[in-house]
């Protein structure tokens, strides 16, 4: 029996596009989308945020793969000519509770070997004036990038190195027979030698074709943008939470600020997002417009809640339960050349090069 592939990748958001480009240089790539393009989901309803990797526990996947994503992917686009600002970030605390969790911030960006700096308040009035804050930490490796270029270049690439991508195309089943593994979706049937699971909020339900068992939990995300105009020329994070990096501020080239993500759990119910012909149940809540306003009154007292405006959502695939502390990727070869990534979130889009670098490792 002969292999259509060397490797078939199932997913086409910013995971599945950086893995397959890294393997195309190397192997025969099939990407497997069932949307009519790549990237219209998760990937491109995010903060577009470069990381630091201040936030995870040191000798995580999270950790390290952020920390060594940071670099490579501020090198990769500065290379390849692709837009990103390395603006820096601001995380404040506003009470002294807030700041005890600062001092441990602080303690583990050390240990990720981050760049983080404390800021007194003084120091922080003299850059941004409108923020008010007891203490924060600067990390000056945090930037911005445009994750819609970034995806772009990939693809491009991807297609150049001789690699074949099936949109709307929906794995049906996938099995192992007579040494290979038989991918079967919507469209045909392929043989591959290996299989690469990066499905994103769908990623637990492939695993299970293969009798992998996760649980994926749907956390959705709400922006609203801030239509009045202030002079904040970084990022503004309060101190996380559990469940996520809490509600901050992204400044806009435009001048204005995106607030946001907060987390809000919630039942699965397809689609995720309304695309083309199928609508979705989910939509920004503009009932939250308050919440966010007191989120953000806290350190941005100038802030009024008729500056919101409702502006996207995205839902982020969560390995922990509401209510549960951290947990890491898993980037794991089950079996011989089958490969999963699951529960990737914040920080993916970061990591998505030393991710895909990571999953060649497993490979070879």
């Amino acid at each position: 029996m002969e292999k259509d592939f060397n490797v078939i990748v199932i997913g086409a958001g910013i995971i599945g596009l950086s893995i397959s480009y890294q393997l195309s240089k190397k192997y025969f790539v099939g990407l497997i989308e069932k949307n009519r393009k790549y990237g219209l989901e998760t990937s491109s309803r995010n903060s577009e945020v470069i990381h630091s990797g201040i936030h995870y526990p040191p000798g995580s996947l999270k950790a390290k793969l952020c920390v060594q994503g940071n670099e490579m992917l501020y090198d990769f686009l500065e290379k390849n000519n692709l837009y990103y600002k390395k603006i820096g970030k601001l995380t404040i605390a506003t009470d002294e509770n807030e700041e005890k969790i600062l001092e441990k911030i602080y303690k583990n960006g050390k240990e990720n070997e981050v760049i983080v700096e404390i800021w007194e308040k003084d120091k922080v009035k003299k850059i941004v004036p409108e923020i008010e804050c007891k203490i924060a930490l600067y990390t000056p490796s945090t930037g911005l990038l445009n994750v819609h270029y970034l995806m772009d270049f990939l693809y491009e690439k991807f297609i150049e190195n001789g690699g074949i991508c099936g949109f709307d195309e929906k794995v049906i089943n996938i099995e192992k027979k007579n040494g290979l593994f038989l991918v079967e979706t919507t469209k045909g049937k392929y043989y591959s030698e290996i299989v690469i699971n990066s499905a994103g909020l769908y990623s637990d339900e492939l695993s299970k074709k293969l009798g992998f068992n996760y649980e994926i939990f749907w956390a959705k995300g709400d922006y609203f943008i801030i239509s009045k105009k202030f002079n904040i020329p970084l990022l503004i994070y309060p101190v996380p939470t559990n469940e996520g990096l809490g509600i901050h501020l992204t400044p806009r080239e435009d001048g204005t600020l995106k607030v946001g993500p907060d987390v809000e759990y919630v039942e699965k119910i397809y689609p995720a997002y309304s695309l083309d012909n199928e609508l979705s149940k989910y939509k920004v809540d503009d009932n939250k417009r308050e919440i966010f306003y007191k989120s953000v009154k806290k350190y941005l007292p100038e802030i009024e809640i008729s500056d919101f405006f409702p502006e996207s959502y995205g839902i982020r695939p969560k390995l922990q339960k509401k209510g549960y502390t951290f947990k890491d990727f898993i980037i794991k070869q089950e079996i011989p050349g089958f490969i999963n990534l699951i529960g990737i979130d914040s920080p993916g889009l970061t990591s998505c090069l030393s991710i895909a670098r990571y999953v060649e490792s497993l490979i070879n």
